[in-house]
């Protein structure tokens, strides 16, 4: 079924892309997100706003953090206070923009915190972002991957509906821990293998299953 999801040329051309996209964020620290045909949308990204970007999807939604990150595409985050942040987060349709704000702030104020990440691999790297508030290992993960990493899973509720589903795991916690997040991991890696693709690619698909989207 992945593989024929793939087969479909225009599909697996906007995947492609994506992926190049991420890429070029993580080698060059910016990059355009082109979100046709799923929103007649073009984003300027770099290192910090994609960083937030993850922060801001907690709980929320792909679409609201891409409204919030476009907000910033032409003005510092690092010159923002928090209550301009929590405005933008809130008027961007951004659940708990309260403490998702300070969030944001502190990892501005912290980032040397990410450019010592960035220098290691992704294993490490993760445990390192997972230091700063407001991001865990699904966070985290969902940054790395939007930099060019193909090496992680990025774990909500959604993946692991999609999961279960299949039959690959029996039930959904209510809380999360990081060591079910591994073994979901792990279970994604055995199904990514199996199929012929990495992490970041199977990403793309599921969530296309999900939303008949293709975003980041």
């Amino acid at each position: 079924m992945i593989i024929e999801f793939f087969l479909v040329i225009n599909l697996r051309e906007i995947a492609l892309k994506r992926l190049k996209e991420f890429e070029i964020l993580g080698k060059t620290g910016e990059t355009i997100f082109d979100f046709s045909p799923f929103l007649d949308l073009k984003l300027r990204a770099n290192i910090k706003s994609e960083l937030v970007f993850c922060i801001s999807t907690a709980n929320s939604g792909a679409i609201s953090g891409i409204k919030f990150q476009k907000l910033f595409m032409d003005y510092s985050l690092e010159n923002a206070d928090v209550e301009e942040i929590k405005i933008a987060l809130r008027v961007s349709g951004v659940r708990f923009y309260n403490k998702k704000a300070l969030y944001i702030k502190e990892a501005m104020e912290r980032f040397e915190i990410v450019e010592e990440a960035l220098k290691l691999g992704s294993a490490e790297a993760r445990e390192l972002l997972c230091r700063l508030k407001g991001i865990g290992y699904k966070e985290a993960s969902h940054f790395l991957r939007n930099i060019g990493r193909l090496d992680v899973a990025i774990i909500d509720r959604h993946i692991l509906r999609w999961l279960e589903n299949r039959g690959y795991i029996s039930f959904i916690p209510k809380s999360i821990t990081k060591s079910f997040y591994l073994q979901g991991e792990e279970i994604l890696k055995f199904i990514a293998k199996k199929s012929g693709l990495n992490l970041a690619v199977l990403d793309l698909f599921i969530w296309y299953k999900a939303t008949k989207q293709m975003l980041k």
